[in-house]
């Protein structure tokens, strides 16, 4: 687990719910804290800049009160009481384990930095590449997806995919399906800038075998 902490054995005192979101209150008691869980039914909308109903989101939630509680979304106040794995980060506390990405910053660009792949991903969005920096796991992303605003949903650019995938074959020496190939590999990665703002990392062509 990166930058998180596993609270073991935490109860759950009190649930509150309101328009579609519920907060599980969990104490600590060692520590004499309490740890709130949220379960949201709802997504934010940028253009209203407020949080509106999602039935894709709502059918989440009713999967984790089920998974978690065997209870439905509706009756998690029959679930006070109940001990649970609380796992706490910097900003907020999940009933599951989330890997945190770090991120570089503006004064870190042009850093260059040897390390290890740790994992690679076809999403459906893109190609994701984790490797980790200093105790803390980092991604490059190859994306070929594009999203739109209007409906709030990923779609696949077959142009763009395509030209990915050749990126990839080309830089790493395998295509795409042979990508579990690439973990445990060394790579070079370097910090770098886009259009003065945006901070990403680039990892270098694998060098080629004679």
């Amino acid at each position: 687990m990166t930058n998180g902490e596993k609270l073991e054995q935490l109860e759950l005192v009190e649930v509150s719910t309101k328009d579609g979101k519920a907060t599980l209150q969990f104490i600590d008691r060692e520590r004499g804290e309490v740890r709130d869980v949220y379960f949201n039914k709802n997504i934010f909308d940028p253009e209203k800049g407020t949080f509106i109903p999602s039935e894709e989101k709502a059918a989440k939630v009713e999967e984790w009160s089920q998974e978690y509680f065997g209870l439905a979304f509706d009756d998690l106040h029959q679930a006070i009481g109940v001990k649970k794995d609380v796992y706490a980060y910097d900003t907020f506390n999940s009933l599951w384990e989330s890997e945190q990405l770090a991120k570089f910053d503006k004064s870190e660009v042009g850093m260059l930095f040897s390390t290890t792949v740790t994992s690679v991903v076809d999403d459906g969005i893109g190609i994701k590449i984790k490797f980790g920096h200093e105790g803390k796991t980092y991604q490059s992303n190859m994306n070929y997806s594009e999203y739109l605003e209007s409906t709030r949903e990923w779609f696949k650019n077959p142009q763009k995919e395509r030209k990915q995938r050749q990126r990839f074959e080309e830089k790493f020496g395998i295509s795409v399906d042979e990508k579990e190939k690439l973990v445990g590999q060394e790579i070079m990665v370097e910090v770098k800038l886009a259009f003065n703002r945006n901070v990403y990392t680039e990892i270098k062509p694998l060098p080629k075998k004679k």
